[in-house]
């Protein structure tokens, strides 16, 4: 499931129910693109997960299936542990940057600087955690680590993270909440404006001026946003026709597919490909 990592690194010598004993950074990935699928664990009881932490850069969806499923992107979710952990995109390929750490002080500190837990908080975080997961990755992976040096790491992380969630957040209406994760689970599907207002028994006018109101992006910008970047990834990671990327992007004519293509990445699908390709040139043959 896993494709073009660039900074990973995972302890597979450590047994799990040592957790809370000490500290250890048991593993860590920046930028991890995942294909499409939903992840799920933490559920099995021998096996209780440490503190979990990952940054959100693409849709994804929290909770999946549960009464609490909610639709989020450029969040950041700090699991405590013993959690279940439910997260992903069964339409899309999405990318995420996570650390898996055990750290008896964690509670501590989260008094100190609070960060919530077990809720996403909207907060662009990609800076953050590529500055100091490359600072722990190179740290953990050279000839002699220094523990003293990974745990102030670790708490200047957490605490810039705490800065950076403690600045006031809007509050969407919970009505809109749903209305993008509709769109999140649908946008591949023939979506208009009407019919996505009919959905909610909503006016057109209400819907297009709340929803880029809080989201700053008109719903018809967004849906058409999932696709092009749906059309990229698919370019970039698979062999398959422009026609069929069309379609699996929610396109019915490849013709209007391409132009909207070339509009928003300024270059034709064929191009884009050409100079993005991820699998080998060879199974275009």
């Amino acid at each position: 499931m896993m494709i073009n990592q660039k900074i990973s690194f995972y302890d597979n010598t450590t047994p799990w129910e040592d957790a809370d004993q000490k500290f250890l950074i048991r593993g860590l990935a920046l930028n991890e693109v995942m294909l499409p699928t939903l992840i799920r664990h933490g559920e099995k009881t021998a096996y209780p997960w440490p503190w979990l932490l990952v940054f959100f850069d693409d849709p994804v969806v929290l909770n999946a299936g549960t009464p609490d499923e909610v639709s989020c992107e450029k969040s950041v979710m700090l699991w405590p542990p013993r959690s279940s952990h439910k997260y992903g995109n069964s339409t899309t390929s999405w990318n995420h940057s996570w650390i898996i750490l055990d750290d008896p002080r964690m509670n501590e500190f989260l008094t100190e600087f609070p960060i919530p837990t077990s809720v996403p908080i909207a907060a662009d975080a990609g800076q953050v955690f590529t500055k100091y997961l490359i600072l722990l990755y190179n740290e953990i992976t050279q000839n002699k680590p220094d523990q003293f040096i990974q745990k102030q790491l670790v708490k200047l992380f957490l605490y810039e993270l705490h800065r950076l969630c403690a600045r006031p957040q809007e509050v969407i209406p919970p009505h809109l909440q749903q209305i993008k994760l509709y769109i999140l689970n649908n946008f591949t599907k023939d979506i208009s404006l009407d019919t996505l207002a009919a959905h909610f028994n909503i006016s057109v006018p209400h819907l297009a001026a709340t929803y880029r109101k809080y989201f700053h992006i008109t719903p018809m910008n967004y849906i058409n946003t999932l696709r092009m970047e749906q059309a990229a990834k698919l370019l970039r990671l698979y062999p398959y026709s422009c026609k069929e990327i069309a379609v699996f992007s929610g396109f019915h004519d490849p013709l209007y597919f391409s132009r909207r293509f070339h509009q928003f990445w300024g270059m034709s699908p064929r191009e884009y490909r050409k100079q993005n390709r991820i699998y080998s040139a060879s199974l275009d043959e």
